[in-house]
């Protein structure tokens, strides 16, 4: 198969799939605290992560969330976003957003990497999600929460160093 599509002797590149949860309590959003920052700093986003091999992303967005979170999630209730991402650190990586309606438990983070999980009302999630340095971050859920963009909106960036460029939407 590797000799077809002229890449004899190559391993295949390793595809990176995420999946992003948003998980609502009233007019309130989950945000998580991990250091998403370019130098390393501290910073809310929308939980969520890799999608590991032999593992669905329903399955991978349970395991991450209550990872991160510690709460228990049901399945997905809506495709919020979608985004392809081609970096070269990452090429062709797949992340899909989801609207939770389903969940229960109290917020206990165990995953390492998060200092934090805490509900904001929409207005000061919004305000610390505007603070992410990333477009590719930012964009497609400021988008979301906002209404701006439609549900189940596709986002395709390349990114390339420190540019990243939104090649399309719809």
């Amino acid at each position: 198969m590797a000799a077809e599509n002229g890449r004899a002797g190559k391993a295949p590149e390793p595809r990176v799939q995420l999946v992003i949860g948003i998980v609502r309590k009233g007019d309130e959003i989950l945000l998580v605290r991990e250091s998403l920052g370019i130098n390393g700093e501290s910073l809310w986003s929308l939980p969520g992560g890799g999608v590991e091999d032999g593992e669905l992303m329903n399955e991978a967005l349970r395991r991450e969330l209550r990872e991160e979170t510690g709460l228990l999630v049901g399945n997905p209730a809506r495709t919020a976003f979608l985004m392809h991402i081609d970096s070269e650190q990452h090429p062709s990586a797949l992340a899909v957003a989801f609207e939770i309606d389903a969940w229960s438990g109290n917020l206990a983070p165990t995953d390492d990497d998060i200092e934090q999980a805490a509900f904001f009302p929409l207005p000061d999630a919004l305000k610390l999600l505007g603070e992410l340095d990333s477009a590719t971050q930012r964009d497609p859920i400021v988008g979301h929460l906002t209404g701006t963009v439609a549900p189940g909106t596709t986002w395709l960036y390349r990114n390339r160093g420190e540019e990243e460029t939104l090649v399309a939407r719809w």
